[in-house]
């Protein structure tokens, strides 16, 4: 039994490590709307989120079952999710005209969109709405000609040369999908807002290495750049690695050598029995030579 005394202890102690300091942490849960759109962490939904898991410019409004997110001071509607490319699709969420829609407000991210920024497919364009002097040449937005005043829309960095903030009435910058761009802006314009844009989330420095080391993070009500990093069992450090807990990656290391013990401990274990049998029955069958008598 020494070849047991000897294994049985690191058996035991792989299933210690494994089963106990290094349990994993609990994905928190996922949720829909109600339109049959799935978001999960890192996104969260308002005025359910209590332990704050996420990033503050990802929380999601449900209204009238339809998602919605807050870019500065306006809603947007969120149109798809992508989680394997970390990517989500909105549109104006006000907008309900789908031949000639008007951008009511430029398209802003303040600072609690931090984790938010425009995908590489993103291109920004340039309305000029109700301008009473305009540049001969251009072609005009006819669904938006109020009388004599006209409209304007041009791609970033294709703007033409005039004072256009001295003769239009409002100039107004949104971002558009290249691939909804058809033809001649003027007119495809519409059908470019009504499909939205996208934009891509990541996290801050902080956030990564808790991410890194299989926690969620957990930003403050009061100061959304301040992160904690949820462990699990509800504790809260800066990264799990500082505490002693490992990544999934790692637990899974422990698990194969907790294996290997386990495989070599019920080897050891059968190759005792049949040894101990064959000498028992080595003993039972063997007659030494009668003494002498000498």
């Amino acid at each position: 039994m020494a070849f047991l005394r000897q294994f049985l202890p690191s058996v035991f102690l792989s299933i210690f490590i494994i089963n106990g300091c290094c349990s994993s942490n609990s994905t928190p849960l996922s949720f829909s709307c109600g339109n049959g759109l799935e978001f999960r962490y890192p996104f969260w939904q308002r005025s359910h989120n209590r332990d704050n898991y996420g990033y503050p410019s990802l929380g999601i409004s449900c209204i009238d079952k339809t998602p919605k997110i807050q870019l500065g001071s306006h809603l947007y509607h969120v149109k798809r999710v992508n989680n394997s490319e970390k990517t989500l699709l909105v549109s104006f969420y006000e907008s309900t005209d789908t031949i000639c829609p008007v951008a009511s407000h430029a398209v802003r991210m303040n600072s609690s969109a931090s984790f938010l920024t425009y995908s590489n497919d993103v291109n920004m364009i340039h309305f000029f709405y109700n301008c009473t002097v305009y540049p001969s040449g251009v072609e005009p937005i006819k669904c938006l000609q109020i009388g004599a005043k006209h409209a304007y829309v041009f791609l970033e960095g294709s703007v033409p040369e005039f004072d256009w903030k001295g003769y239009c009435e409002s100039l107004v910058t949104i971002p558009v999908m290249n691939k909804s761009i058809d033809g001649s802006l003027a007119t495809s314009f519409g059908k470019a807002m009504n499909e939205g844009f996208e934009l891509k989330w990541s996290p801050n420095h902080d956030c990564r290495l808790c991410e890194v080391s299989g926690g969620f993070c957990i930003f403050d009500d009061n100061n959304i750049q301040k992160f904690s990093c949820s462990c699990g069992q509800g504790r809260r450090y800066a990264s799990c690695h500082n505490q002693g807990l490992v990544t999934s990656e790692f637990k899974i290391g422990l698990l194969s050598i907790g294996l290997i013990v386990c495989c070599l401990t019920i080897a050891g274990l059968v190759f005792y029995i049949v040894k101990k049998r064959r000498n028992g029955i080595y003993k039972k069958g063997f007659n030494p030579l009668p003494s002498s008598g000498r």
